[in-house]
């Protein structure tokens, strides 16, 4: 299951959310359709624009839309057009070199409404290869060619002419007329062009997200290397806040004594907020607001189920999320702010994505000659996404930000260290201290393995019931973060993600 989740992370991150992402799937499965089933209804006519019977008598039946298109009972045909400020003229080759002599051959083509034969013009061209090839207007609507002893050498075209007037004019057959007149040339140019644009500017992308970090001037270091909160250490590493700066943001506050935590059930998690003596950031201070109200002096009992909470704060929520980016921004950590930064990926992401979209429609509506051209289309599409999914992790980080950086991956070699933890008076209070910048490097299994060893007692923050180890403790509260963080991160707005 491992990929089908990866391909979700992937189109998610891509902002194609449950009814996009349907719309998006429903429109490709009729492309596709369109793609695969239109040459196979062509091969099953019986026609196919050759041969046929229709109750008129006709060998061949076919219709003129509205709009100019040639069509063959359900099939398309393929026509050459030239279209002046006044004229439509159509072309359509009926007959090509026939396996067999072919005594007589009736074409009939509807006409989308009444014409005189003054402003209607039809030729039935031959190359010698039939006796006689002739047309004729036998109603206001019905064009009727006929030819005669066609041997097998034979080709015929059909062509009609007809006032641009008397045809519907759409924005979309002006669009294809516009489109078509251009030469192939330069649809394959367009074709090419941009996939390989998309797929250069995903190399940056991907080259940008696997720059190199630094380690700073020690490989190890054991204590904290700055007064950063968890979450504004998360965006310094990832360039973005994730479900485990958002876990280790409600932990930390938890350890500073401004939140309490009980655990109900198995799947039932209540908070409640105190008033602690301990300086909160703007963003902390702004996130504990939105989900518990303006703070008071007394601690309030009011306990708060994100469950049931979760959509009531999304947009000062996402406030908080602002704050802490430019907090971290102002710090001269980054050369831009990287949500900015991100925003600017995912929006020539999505517009390459949509261009893609666009052009693969193009290609087989459009151009339905050069199909090969629609891997090109889909390549683009990929890329695109994936410039959008990798944008989310790329760093801008100045000198300053990737030594700082070093320094707190030095950190991470002391927290990941094998050696256990000798036991002290403090012991415990370091343990607690450190777990939620652990949480937010990715090693929290083995900062707290480090610890298993020595006595633990519960913290008073953490209410639950059979917890008497370290051990315990994990595994209780390691899957509270995936519930917290799962929680906070949906009520946000995608933008601030």
């Amino acid at each position: 299951m491992g990929i089908f989740n990866l391909i979700g992370q992937l189109v998610r991150s891509s902002g194609l959310y449950g009814k996009s992402l349907l719309f998006f799937l429903v429109i490709a499965g009729f492309g596709g359709w369109l793609f695969f089933m239109g040459p196979l209804k062509a091969a099953d006519d019986p026609s196919n624009g050759q041969s046929g019977t229709n109750p008129n008598g006709y060998d061949i039946t076919l219709t003129l839309t509205p709009s100019g298109d040639l069509y063959s009972q359900n099939s398309k045909l393929q026509t050459d057009k030239n279209i002046t400020d006044k004229l439509y003229q159509i072309r359509y080759q009926v007959l090509n070199k026939p396996e067999n002599f072919i005594d007589s051959l009736t074409v009939a083509v509807s006409l989308p409404k009444p014409i005189t034969e003054d402003l209607l013009g039809s030729r039935f061209r031959n190359n010698g290869g039939a006796e006689t090839a002739t047309s004729q207007l036998v109603d206001s609507q019905t064009v009727v060619y006929t030819a005669t002893q066609i041997s097998p050498e034979a080709q015929l075209v059909l062509e009609l002419e007809l006032p641009k007037s008397y045809l519907t004019t759409t924005a979309l057959s002006v669009l294809k007329e516009k489109i078509n007149s251009w030469s192939p040339a330069v649809w394959l140019s367009i074709s090419i062009a941009l996939p390989l644009l998309t797929l250069l500017i995903f190399f940056i992308t991907w080259l940008s997200k696997n720059r190199h970090v630094p380690l700073g001037p020690s490989k190890q270091i054991d204590q904290q290397p700055s007064r950063l909160t968890p979450a504004m250490l998360g965006i310094l590493l990832n360039g973005r806040l994730s479900s485990r700066e958002l876990a280790a943001t409600l932990l930390d506050l938890a350890r500073r004594g401004h939140l309490v935590i009980r655990q109900v059930g198995r799947d039932d998690f209540r908070f409640t907020r105190h008033s602690a003596s301990d300086h909160l950031e703007k963003f902390e201070s702004q996130l504990l607001e939105q989900i518990f109200g303006p703070s008071s002096d007394k601690a309030t009992s009011e306990e708060v189920s994100f469950a049931l909470a979760q959509e009531l704060f999304s947009k000062r929520v996402s406030e908080a999320f602002l704050s802490a980016y430019q907090q971290v921004n102002d710090l001269g950590f980054f050369y831009t702010n990287p949500l900015r930064l991100h925003r600017r990926y995912q929006v020539t992401g999505i517009a390459l994505f949509t261009f893609g979209l666009i052009g693969f429609f193009a290609n087989i509506f459009l151009f339905e000659a050069d199909r090969y051209l629609l891997l090109f289309w889909l390549g683009m599409m990929a890329s695109a996404l994936l410039v959008t999914y990798l944008s989310r992790d790329l760093p801008s980080r100045t000198v300053y930000g990737d030594r700082e950086l070093g320094r707190w991956m030095a950190f991470r070699n002391y927290l990941t260290n094998s050696e256990p933890v000798s036991y002290q008076a403090q012991t415990q209070d370091r343990f607690l201290t450190y777990l939620p910048y652990a949480v937010v490097l990715d090693c929290e299994v083995e900062w707290t393995r480090r610890f298993y060893d020595l006595p633990f007692a519960q913290p008073h923050w953490y209410v639950a019931d059979g917890v008497n180890t370290i051990d315990e403790f994990a595994n209780k509260l390691f899957p509270l973060f995936g519930y917290l963080s799962h929680a906070l991160a949906i009520s946000t707005q995608p933008a601030t993600r």
